[in-house]
């Protein structure tokens, strides 16, 4: 196997509950296949959606076995998932098959995402097994980490001091403070190399030109990448709302991963049976081009789904969950104070069908926004970064 090339680059991200981890490494592996075409990259992780991110942008991936969560109380814990093994199980599974990849591939960098241990220390094997510091192991942050323990833990500090180069930020002071990049540089002890925000659509756009248009003149994208504590009662308020809306301004398109309960299904169908001019699909191939031909949208406050708002800059709704580590709240003002009144935040739990109808009017009759003053070069600023450190 040695008479094989190494891998140049193996981008890691571990599955999360929506699709933030596995979008901003994906746009990072874009850049780098965009502009070093020369390098092999590869992307590993357990999303089961991210041949839909990367659509027919040339890089390849692994896929990993798929943790789940369930969210109670405003805390996700970890239960089994499709393969039917229970969380512990499945990171023991992992850890294992990441430490053979690394010895296989060789890989000259890792790039991690959001952990320097990875989802439940599924990295720390092959981490250990790098001895000879062949590989160079280099950690990228979102904009807000939030209160998340395992990057505040001592084993995270411990790891990243012991085998990691160096880390970088996906975000922008000018937007966030330095507050959060503070926080990181007290955390790992190191200097985050200060990125930007990474825009996966802003990529995919490279390798698909030009996007089909949909059949049907979209009204509003709305995009729910799972399903929480509170979402099938904001369903509720979202389907009254769209009944008052006029047919006139076009259809409504909903992408939402129902997940694999049939009772669910069946729930959701019920609740938008009698909208007119609404279409129901699940994640995938269709989400861009209707995006980007959308009056206005409706998407959760996960890094990615903001991102896409950023790139698409038109009004849009931003719902946030009620959750214990507040990130997507404290991002989310952060973003709406500089995006202006094209982005509002809502919340899952409180907004009413009656609130949802007037945004959703008011939104139709908005333009598009003129370029936002925020730093949106993170994929190909993390991309050059790395190509420096492999020469």
């Amino acid at each position: 196997m040695d008479q094989i090339p190494c891998l140049d680059i193996l981008i890691y991200a571990h599955d999360g509950r929506g699709l933030g981890h596995a979008s901003r490494s994906i746009a990072v592996g874009m850049a780098v296949r965009r502009l070093f075409p020369e390098l092999k990259v590869l992307f590993v992780s357990g999303c089961r959606l991210s041949q839909e991110l990367i659509g027919s942008a040339p890089l390849d991936w692994l896929k990993l076995p798929s943790y789940e969560t369930k969210v109670e109380m405003g805390k996700s814990r970890g239960i089994a998932g499709r393969s039917l093994y229970t969380d512990t199980q499945l990171g023991r599974l992992r850890a294992e098959e990441l430490r053979h990849l690394t010895k296989l591939y060789r890989p000259r960098l890792v790039l991690v995402d959001h952990t320097p241990q990875g989802k439940h220390k599924e990295l720390v094997p092959a981490l250990s097994a790098n001895d000879s510091r062949d590989t160079i192991w280099v950690l990228g942050v979102r904009g807000v980490v939030g209160e998340v323990p395992q990057t505040r833990s001592e084993l995270a500090a411990t790891l990243f001091a012991q085998h990691y180069h160096s880390m970088l930020w996906y975000g922008d002071s000018t937007v966030l403070g330095p507050s959060h990049r503070r926080l990181l540089q007290q955390r790992f002890a190191t200097d985050p190399v200060e990125c930007g925000y990474v825009l996966r659509l802003a990529e995919l756009a490279f390798w698909h030109n030009p996007l089909p248009v949909p059949a049907t003149s979209p009204a509003g994208t709305i995009a729910i990448p799972w399903l929480g504590e509170e979402s099938l009662r904001f369903l509720a308020c979202l389907a009254e709302a769209l009944q008052k809306i006029p047919v006139s301004f076009g259809c409504w398109y909903l992408f939402i991963d129902t997940g694999a309960e049939p009772e669910t299904q069946r729930a959701i169908g019920a609740l938008f049976r009698e909208v007119e001019n609404c279409r129901i699909e699940p994640p995938g191939g269709n989400y861009v081009p209707t995006l980007l031909h959308s009056k206005t949208a409706v998407v959760y406050g996960g890094y990615n789904s903001i991102m896409d708002i950023l790139h698409v800059r038109i009004p849009a709704l931003i719902v946030y969950r009620e959750m214990a580590d507040e990130e997507q709240r404290i991002h989310l003002e952060r973003i709406v104070g500089a995006t202006g009144e094209q982005v509002a935040m809502i919340s899952e739990s409180r907004v009413s069908a009656g609130e949802l109808e007037e945004l959703l009017l008011n939104n139709l009759g908005s333009k598009k926004a003129p370029t936002y003053g925020i730093m949106t070069d993170g994929a190909s600023s993390a991309a050059k970064y790395l190509c420096r450190l492999l020469s």
